[in-house]
């Protein structure tokens, strides 16, 4: 057995089956190897097709370009365009240090803080954005590993500080901020687009597959008109400078439609380098500044009582409580204590006690419903982002002298953009219009997007506004208003002196200049508001603002081609500064209503100190009239007198108000007599005199002269020897 099993043909055996198994088994794992290729060729080709392909392609994902923002000629105020962005990829930069070192004084920038971002643990971090050119080309020559360029959007804003304001500016990520920039980021930007790329083994990219055209943000054409914007603003800032005024506003707007065609503010700010200005420079102040208007308000206190049938522009008012001594002071609103004015000049003069007693007639709660009416208390509608509705209470939060407060533009807030709106409603005929900045969006294949539609409604009678229009014409001609008056073309409007309102009562030497009007007057194109915080030095409305209204308001009626309605003799050349023309200068049509003489700017207002008695006052005088039905109620309680003596003004105006009675002041100083005397029981609304004097030595004198004069024998007695 032995010898068969070792014999050569049982050994060639074995070996040819080995062989065979061998080769089974090779052609088993060939067949294997071929069906599992021809499977993955065949079979799965689309799936391995795909994965090739990612790990060669890739995409990145590109923001469009951002929409421009035009003005109503289409003259570009804010346009995007391509620049390059410096990027690193830290973990291929070996030499960080001297990377940063290299790349500091390119981007302007300290090596420390690119050293830190080159320390990063990511694979991707921006070192600059939107370089310049010559950034751009100094990074391209230094030709480091690890740095890249990418293509970004950036802003431009072509005119610099122009509507700076308005238009607003982007931050890094061309993501809106301020203004209108901000306001509308979603149409302007448009949408974020996936582009395809090629990359390499390391994953960077290298070649774009295709070359998409990315669909812009929208447009915004505004009603902005350049030229009238750049006047008005070049106004403003020379009125703020010779000023030295902490800040200015001034708004142009079309008043029958309520297109705004300027709107400026003082300072200024470049959105092309927002980072180095200060907060207070960015601040649009025609929106969010809130002031006591002063007289320019007292346009809607007469709108009122016209529209109501409670007074006639022929009426005759008192206005005998003209002039006022009070602790010490002489206050006066006008250059001449008045005696009675017509409706138009008490308008035109300015005149407090008048608007006051006019005011009166309204009574709280229709005054209230007149002063919303016109917009206060609410914001206007303009797009803009902040705007401030300003500051209104309710009647029921009045005080009794509150309705006096009000007639004349005090104890409420308004914005510019408010006070400019409602006076515009006296110019188109009695229609309160939205204020509108877009003029159109477009798409970015330029298609209408949107387009606002006109929003008014009628808030007075034509015949009011019509017989407003009059009375603020003699403002201009005869007024507080000359030195807004306008050399070819009519005009109407009302000056404004308001002292601010500061920890609790009304500064001395901190005031609001103001002046609001319209042009020409029967068909009025323009209104405008120019609006002076704290000026120095001059600082009524009638000697800092109007100069500045009339300067915007020709340039920018000549620049309309706006036809004049009240052209000048050729031979006629009136001074460039209207407040220096003489008061016996010839009259130019229309300038005929009344006699014009040299305004007084005091007729502007009143000194808020001796509000409280003279309101109190003429409510004493009115609350006996029937044109004042139900404003006092009186009480049969009855109380008893203090003895004022001693008391200064205020003590007393507002003890008197306290207990409900009528005050009538005289003298100045402190008080050394009243009527009736000290612990008389009277009822309230009583009427109670007090005598006021600086002068000890003759007080009680002076006091029995005066008391002994107010009473129904009066006439019958010796004048009072005159107070100084």
């Amino acid at each position: 057995m032995n010898k068969l099993a070792n014999s050569p043909t049982t050994s060639n055996s074995i070996r040819v089956h080995r062989l065979v198994s061998i080769y089974a088994l090779v052609l088993l794992w060939v067949l294997g190897i071929g069906a599992r290729l021809v499977y993955l060729q065949v079979g799965q080709v689309d799936k391995y097709r795909t994965l090739a392909n990612e790990q060669k392609s890739g995409y990145i994902e590109v923001s469009s370009r951002r929409g421009e923002i035009r003005d109503r000629h289409l003259e570009d105020l804010a346009i995007s365009i391509r620049a390059d962005s410096l990027y690193a990829e830290p973990p291929r930069i070996k030499k960080i240090l001297q990377t940063a070192d290299l790349l500091a004084p390119i981007l302007e920038a300290e090596g420390g803080a690119i050293h830190k971002k080159l320390l990063s643990a990511r694979d991707f971090v921006y070192l600059g954005r939107r370089l310049n050119p010559d950034q751009a080309q100094a990074v391209r020559q230094l030709n480091l590993p690890g740095l890249g360029l990418q293509k970004e959007s950036k802003r431009i804003y072509p005119g610099g500080q122009l509507a700076c304001h308005v238009v607003g500016f982007v931050g890094v990520d061309d993501e809106g901020l301020s203004g209108l920039e901000y306001l509308y980021d979603g149409l302007l930007k448009g949408t974020k687009t996936k582009v395809p790329v090629s990359l390499n083994a390391r994953r960077e990219t290298f070649a774009r597959l295709s070359d998409i055209r990315l669909s812009d943000g929208h447009m915004l054409v505004l009603n902005l008109d350049r030229s009238i914007q750049f006047a008005a603003e070049q106004v403003l800032r020379d009125t703020v400078e010779k000023c030295q005024a902490l800040n200015g506003s001034a708004i142009v707007m079309d008043p029958n439609n309520g297109e705004i065609l300027a709107m400026a503010s003082c300072p200024v700010y470049d959105p092309n380098a927002f980072r180095k200005s200060e907060e207070r420079a960015r601040r649009n102040c025609g929106i969010l500044e809130i002031y006591e208007p002063g007289s320019t308000f007292k346009i809607i206190t007469l709108s009122a009582v016209l529209n109501e049938g409670l007074a006639e522009p022929e009426e005759e008012i008192d206005c005998r409580v003209g002039t006022l001594r009070l602790a010490g002071k002489v206050y006066r609103e006008a250059h001449n204590s008045y005696g009675t004015l017509t409706f138009n000049q008490v308008i035109a003069k300015s005149s407090n006690v008048g608007t006051i007693k006019l005011g009166l007639r309204l009574g709280n709660d229709r005054f209230y419903s007149y002063i919303q009416r016109f917009g206060f208390g609410a914001k206007t509608g303009i797009e803009l982002p902040g705007e401030q509705s300003g500051l209104l209470r309710p009647p029921s939060e009045w005080s009794k002298i509150s309705i006096g407060a009000l007639s004349i533009g005090q104890e409420i807030g308004v914005t510019p953009i408010q006070m400019l709106r409602a006076v515009a409603a006296i110019g188109n005929g009695g229609y309160l219009v939205e204020p509108r900045l877009v003029r159109q969006i477009l798409t970015g294949s330029g298609e209408n997007h949107y387009r606002p539609e006109l929003k008014r409604v009628r808030i007075l009678n034509e015949s009011t506004a019509a017989r407003m229009k009059e009375a603020l014409a003699m403002v201009v001609n005869v007024g507080t208003g000359r030195s807004a008056s306008l050399d070819g073309y009519s005009s109407a409007g009302k000056t404004g002196t308001a002292q601010k309102y500061i920890n609790g009562r009304y500064s001395h030497d901190k005031f609001v200049a103001s002046y609001v009007g319209f042009a020409p007057l029967l068909q009025p194109r323009l209104a405008a508001i120019v609006v002076i915080n704290e000026p120095k030095g001059q600082y009524y409305g009638g000697q800092v603002a109007a100069p500045a209204f009339g300067r915007i308001m020709e340039r920018a009626l000549m620049y309309l081609n706006i036809p004049q309605d009240r052209p000048l003799p050729s031979d006629e050349k009136g001074p460039a500064n209207k407040a220096d023309r003489p008061a016996n200068e010839t009259a130019r049509p229309g300038m005929d209503l009344v006699q014009a003489e040299e305004p007084s700017w005091s007729e502007e207002g009143e000194v808020p100190d001796n509000l409280e008695a003279t309101v109190l006052s003429l409510i004493g005088d009115a609350s006996g009239s029937s044109e004042v039905p139900n404003l006092v109620t009186v009480s049969t309680d009855l109380l008893q007198l203090p003895d004022f003596t001693g008391w200064n003004l205020r003590d007393v105006a507002g003890e008197g108000a306290r207990l409900g009675l009528r005050m009538r002041i005289s003298g100045a100083g402190t008080a050394v007599a009243q009527r009736p005397p000290a612990g008389s029981r009277v009822a309230r609304q009583a009427v109670c005199e007090v005598y006021f004097s600086t002068d000890t030595r003759r007080a009680n004198g002076l006091a029995d002269t005066h008391l002994a004069g107010s009473g129904k024998d009066a006439k019958k007695r010796k004048p009072r020897e005159k107070i100084s």
